[in-house]
């Protein structure tokens, strides 16, 4: 679609990374050796299966996601769709797990539960993507966009709430340690706040409008 093709792995790259340095900072919470150890490694497979997946298409000039071009291609993409799947009912147990905590900071703590309740909306919210086979509203795929991240300019596009619906799950328990470490009151005032502004973008999204057609 007229980008360079290690553009999407090397993105993918990038924010896998920072998962993976994320669920090894939270998980460090959980007093339980074994079942961290049995996620830790099962998240690590199913991402690692994805970005094998983007990789391989992308050596090809081939797009990873979205693709039914060929049996193979259409195979490929679903077995995407069942990792990221699976990674998730991870996520969730990891959720359930942390309202079983009570020995943090009551801020923090909260701070960590509301950043992975969005990184799960956002992450469902993938599905919306697959079923309408693109990204982009009101226009096909591969429109002018925002340098690097490629977000539509012009039109609606569905990952600026994936983007920051997931990241979440960075921000607001950096925020909750940094910030509002004992106070639980404003962080969860933040978290929703944050959620109604990541849900914005979304409704803009889904209005055919670009990020920034609210400025003219």
């Amino acid at each position: 679609m007229g980008q360079f093709v290690w553009i999407k792995p090397a993105k993918f790259f990038f924010s896998v990374g920072i998962y993976f340095w994320t669920l090894g900072w939270l998980l460090d919470h959980i007093q339980d050796p074994d079942w961290v150890k049995k996620i830790s490694w099962t998240a690590w497979s199913m991402m690692c299966i994805e970005l094998v997946i983007i990789t391989y298409q992308a050596s090809l000039a081939k797009m990873s996601h979205f693709n039914n071009q060929t049996l193979l291609d259409g195979v490929l993409f679903g077995i995407m769709g069942l990792a990221i799947t699976i990674n998730s009912l991870l996520v969730i147990w990891i959720l359930i797990r942390f309202f079983r905590i009570q020995n943090l900071p009551k801020g923090y703590l909260w701070a960590i539960r509301l950043g992975i309740l969005i990184f799960l909306i956002a992450g469902y919210q993938g599905f919306l993507m697959v079923s309408l086979r693109q990204h982009t509203v009101g226009a096909p795929d591969g429109q002018d966009g925002l340098l690097f991240l490629g977000w539509a300019k012009s039109f609606g596009d569905l990952r600026v709430f994936h983007f920051l619906g997931i990241h979440a799950l960075q921000l607001l328990p950096l925020l909750g340690w940094y910030l509002c470490r004992d106070r639980p009151v404003p962080i969860i005032l933040t978290g929703v706040i944050y959620f109604l502004l990541c849900t914005l973008t979304l409704w803009l999204a889904l209005l055919q409008k670009g990020m920034f057609s609210w400025m003219g």
